[in-house]
């Protein structure tokens, strides 16, 4: 009886500690069961994943064989059971699709590898370097005995690699396991090391499982560091990762849609772009990707920035404005890459994506509205050239040849659209700082280009919007005309055929986006996703958003090309191009603010009304938070006030069931209402149409 006595203290004891231990947990401290990497959804035909962190120099891919490769030293995974050698995995996959605690499983014969990795950078100053954590678990999952091993290597592929670090170098051929007598060292194992292979190998009984650990570094690190960053334990990475990633999140606009997959997409998203960026001389300076190239790439970094800017993240957005300033010829014009002239406008573009979102701090405004002058001033004198030798197609932007996939050595329509939209920013910054004369000047220059630009739209015989101004070429940059650059209106026919044009290809293809005779793109076309939105399309803008939602890997992560069956190949996943893509339609669907409305609900989901929020957004007119909720007979929003009118869209399908109620003004054709300055609530009823639009 006294025995039973003590054990049953003890037993409470136990389990009054661990109830302590649940309730002082934190809920990012309580982690999430490990979901199956298997059932996550992937797009792609072949799994890849990524280990990436801001400011890493070098970044972990994670190939359809689970090998972790970084551009100059491979690490590979050879696990087998008894003589039958385990297949690759299904899905690499992301825990909740979005956080980079990747997660892939192998199988051999009737023993599970469960491979978890996470990557952390080194403290400051060194943090250029990445530091990976890879815990396998090795389960004999059969009814008897097995014998399983694992055999890891180091090596240095010298034969074509699907992407190469561009600061690799032979130092890196010299990769190795710490052990004893070694005093520098790439990597770290508990397995048995010798130089740069391990091997590990284990009798397991029905049901057990043991467990192996590797440490890895993008460089060759003192190997009294590597030991020291090995003794803090696997499990302590994987929450230390989830702390890190929570910090740089902490910006972030909080989007409460009742819509996970969405909620989850946006961050992944961010975990892209905020990684896709440098230190350079000084400066931040966004890249085009961790396996592509890591340098800046105007095109991708232009919208990089404005995703970041309208997602809260401001202070990230101004660092890599400031950066773009690397890229600015001593005479004026933007140029990153030789012959993408799109370069002059996508610039001071994304100064004002950055710049404005940001009040009531201004800091920064003159710097940005003096570099849009200059990229200005280099327009207008490439124009005043051009006027005097009488070509009508003087005053457009000269003939180039990007080397992207326009394919074609001509005037580029997206060149000029780009430069107008540049003239636009550059006039709003000016404004901004107070230069209005200088702004005044902009708009008239604007005014007169945008006459040359309809000009030649009317010679080139096109019924919508040509590629090029000599009409060859491949849809690229004339995509972007009605918006980001604002050149052609949401109701001009034009666009309406140039959008009917690209999706009558591309709905053949599974997506509503870009698709070319043999491959698809994850990124190019999305914009007119949110001219959909400003033309009232709701349903083709919902396909867009939809399209970006869908071509994802199970890690989150969109690519730039994939074939027709969905293989990326050497377009390694995750590219910063189809991240921004997705921020903008799903912001751009809730609340736009690119003109002198703030236009909300645009696109908004049906889930997304039923008590919707999003809290801390920043627009030109402020910081601003939205609040949705719908039934079958009424419609209301709340918002913050504004100094100018805003739009609230009604949920698709309905319509104003009547008049409404001064001061508040019905749109056009009752499928939107109108609130003057200052009123930011509306509550409205509603009725359903015949035809949803």
């Amino acid at each position: 009886m006294t025995e039973w006595v003590g054990r049953r203290s003890r037993l409470l004891l136990a389990l009054g500690a661990a109830l302590v231990l649940v309730a002082s947990a934190g809920p990012e401290d309580a982690p999430p069961p490990a979901a199956d990497p298997d059932a996550t959804p992937d797009a792609f035909t072949a799994a890849h994943s990524a280990l990436l962190a801001p400011f890493t120099t070098r970044a972990f891919h994670i190939d359809p064989q689970g090998q972790l490769d970084d551009g100059a030293v491979v690490l590979s995974f050879s696990p087998r059971a008894g003589d039958g050698v385990a297949r690759g995995p299904q899905r690499i996959a992301y825990e909740a699709r979005w956080l980079p605690i990747v997660r892939w499983t192998r199988y051999a014969g009737g023993v599970r590898y469960q491979f978890e990795a996470v990557a952390l950078p080194l403290d400051a100053p060194r943090e250029s370097v990445l530091v990976s954590s890879i815990q396998v678990r090795v389960a004999n999952m059969g009814s008897v005995p097995a014998t399983a091993s694992l055999d890891l290597a180091l090596s240095y592929p010298l034969e074509r690699r699907t992407f190469v670090a561009f600061d690799r170098s032979l130092a890196d051929s010299t990769a190795s396991f710490v052990m004893p007598g070694v005093r520098q060292g790439r990597a770290w194992t508990d397995a048995a090391p010798a130089a740069g292979e391990a091997h590990w190998n284990a009798q397991l009984a029905p049901n057990e499982s043991r467990g192996v650990r590797v440490v890895l570094s993008t460089y060759t690190l003192d190997a009294k560091a590597l030991r020291a960053w090995a003794r803090t334990g696997h499990a302590a990475r994987v929450a230390e990762s989830r702390r890190y990633w929570a910090k740089q999140l902490e910006p972030a606009v909080r989007f409460h849609l009742n819509d996970p997959e969405t909620e989850a997409a946006l961050k992944a998203a961010w975990v892209v772009l905020l990684s896709c960026r440098e230190r350079c001389g000084g400066q931040v300076v966004p890249i085009g990707g961790p396996f592509h190239y890591r340098d800046v790439r105007l095109r991708e970094g232009a919208r990089a920035i404005s995703a970041l800017a309208v997602s809260g993240f401001t202070t990230e957005a101004m660092e890599l404005a400031n950066g773009l300033t690397s890229v600015q010829w001593p005479d004026g014009a933007f140029l990153s890459q030789r012959g993408q002239l799109d370069g002059v406008g996508q610039a001071p573009w994304a100064f004002a994506e950055a710049a404005l979102r940001r009040a009531p701090d201004t800091s920064g405004v003159q710097t940005m509205a003096a570099s849009a002058v200059a990229a200005w001033r280099w327009c207008e004198r490439g124009r005043a050239i051009g006027r005097a030798t009488g070509w009508s197609g003087g005053t457009l932007l000269p003939v180039a040849d990007a080397r992207d996939n326009e394919l074609i050595r001509a005037q580029l329509v997206g060149n000029d659209a780009w430069a107008l939209a540049g003239y636009t920013a550059a006039a709003r910054l000016t404004r901004a700082a107070g230069w209005s004369v200088v702004a005044d000047s902009i708009e008239l220059s604007r005014a007169a280009y945008l006459t040359d630009f309809n000009a030649a739209l009317t010679r080139s015989g096109s019924p919508d919007v040509p590629p090029s101004w000599q009409g060859r070429g491949r849809d690229w940059g004339n995509l972007a005309v009605a918006w980001p650059c604002r050149v052609l209106g949401a109701d001009d026919p034009r666009m309406a055929r140039l959008a009917a044009r690209m999706w009558a290809r591309a709905k053949g293809a599974g997506l509503t986006m870009y698709a070319g005779s043999d491959m698809r793109h994850g990124y190019a076309g999305a914009e007119l996703g949110t001219w959909a939105l400003l033309a009232r399309r709701r349903a083709e803008a919902d396909a867009v958003l939809a399209s970006l939602l869908h071509w994802r890997s199970a890690s989150g992560a969109g690519c730039e090309l994939f074939t027709m069956a969905g293989d990326p190949g050497d377009d390694l996943p995750p590219h910063p191009g189809s991240a921004a893509a997705l921020v903008a339609q799903v912001r751009n669907s809730l609340v736009f603010d690119d003109g002198d409305t703030l236009r909300l609900a645009l696109g908004a989901r049906d889930a997304w009304w039923k008590g919707g929020r999003v809290q801390g957004l920043p627009t030109r007119f402020g910081t601003i938070d939205l609040a949705l909720n719908s039934t079958d007979a009424a419609v209301e929003a709340a918002w913050t006030p504004v100094s100018v009118w805003s739009e609230l869209a009604l949920p698709r399908g309905r319509r104003l069931a009547g008049p409404v109620t001064s001061p508040l003004v019905a749109g056009p054709g009752g499928l939107s209402v109108l609130a003057p300055p200052g009123i930011a609530r509306v509550r409205v009823t509603t009725t359903k149409l015949q035809a949803p639009r």
